[in-house]
């Protein structure tokens, strides 16, 4: 006789996941259909009402499907639709470039190796803006190499993608002109560069006025 094959065990897990899936269903399908039929004949604002039913049934249904299919892995093709469609991945997003290796050389206290080595990525990598950002802050808080500090700053403006992040670098280098160095004539001419370059960025009303009160302070020193 040939042996029947065995059945696979029951998986009483997956039992209890079609019965959240039939109550879910039960529980959100009434509720759509209600808010459709309000929508499709109710006048004004009772049909924005059921449209708004329709949305937030849509939404809970598609936002269970998510978690179902993440949490228990179930669901299939429907879960990972979902999820995609509601929760991207950022695949398209590049992630934070990995540069652990040179942050153990600074907790070591090996400062001037991580920062020739951040010089390196940033030499070899005319994108990287996250090596520019961590010499910047190793520069400020560990060397007080506030000259560093400017020019890695200023290659991270130069680097960024968005004017938006330009000009905050920007504006980092003008704080460490003015606070740090306490060089006044460099801050005016980094000013009035960010004034000329970025127009529209936040704040630049008082940045013309910071300006315009250095200049005079300025000429106030050469007594002109």
């Amino acid at each position: 006789m040939t042996p029947r094959p065995k059945k696979p065990p029951r998986d009483e897990h997956l039992g209890d996941t079609r019965a959240q899936i039939r109550f879910i269903l039960w529980l959100v399908g009434p509720l759509g259909a209600l808010g459709l039929l309000v929508w499709m004949f109710a006048p004004g604002a009772m049909g924005r009402i059921g449209l708004a039913f329709v949305i937030a049934a849509c939404a809970s249904l598609g936002m269970y499907f998510v978690s179902l299919g993440v949490q228990e892995g179930v669901g299939g093709p429907i879960a990972r639709g979902f999820g995609k469609l509601l929760l991207p991945s950022g695949s398209s997003t590049p992630p934070p470039k990995a540069l652990s290796h040179i942050e153990a050389m600074a907790v070591r206290g090996d400062l001037a190796k991580a920062v020739a080595a951040y010089k390196a990525e940033i030499a070899t990598d005319p994108a990287d803006v996250t090596s520019c950002e961590r010499l910047g802050t190793l520069a400020m808080r560990e060397l007080g190499d506030y000259d560093l500090a400017v020019w890695a700053y200023r290659e991270a403006e130069r680097r960024a993608d968005t004017p938006a992040r330009k000009f905050g670098y920007g504006l980092i280098a003008v704080g460490i002109y003015r606070d740090q160095l306490k060089d006044r004539g460099k801050t005016v001419v980094e000013l009035r560069r960010l004034v000329q370059l970025y127009p529209t960025a936040p704040r630049i009303d008082a940045l013309r006025a910071e300006l315009d009160e250095l200049k005079a302070g300025l000429f106030d020193d050469h007594g002109i």
